[in-house]
């Protein structure tokens, strides 16, 4: 499998180093961006594969930027995470396209085998 260039959005700048880190070490290329603005400045610069997200962001959050990924970048995938498990941004979430959800805290490895199942799914197409 080629490596895939992942996106990770979150303004909390722990959780972007941690997800970064375990990332990298798991083969990955990443990318950070501490909010929605800064990530759509990344995916008009950078090839990205995968966009992982969080929900509750300043200036622009995870629904909105899923929007604009699935308007402007269509074959990139999304991953929602959130601290708030609510159904209806479970829901939203879902039939704006995103790949995946997973709710905080969750350990990397269930996120990685999300990851896994959208790489093995983007080989085929």
């Amino acid at each position: 499998m080629r490596k895939f260039n992942i996106l990770i959005v979150d303004d909390e700048e722990n959780m972007l180093q941690m997800l970064k880190t375990f990332f990298t070490e798991k083969e990955f290329c990443c990318f950070t961006a501490q909010n929605g603005i800064k990530a759509l400045g990344i995916l008009g610069k950078e090839e990205i594969d995968i966009v992982i997200t969080d929900m509750k962001m300043p200036e622009m959050d995870g629904l909105e930027l899923l929007k604009n990924i699935k308007e402007k970048h269509k074959n990139i995938s999304a991953v929602i995470m959130t601290g708030f498990s609510e159904e209806y941004t479970t829901t939203e979430a879902l039939n704006l396209g995103a790949d995946g959800y997973i709710t905080k805290p969750f350990r990397n490895k269930e996120l990685l085998l999300i990851l896994k199942r959208i790489q093995q799914l983007n080989q085929y197409e």
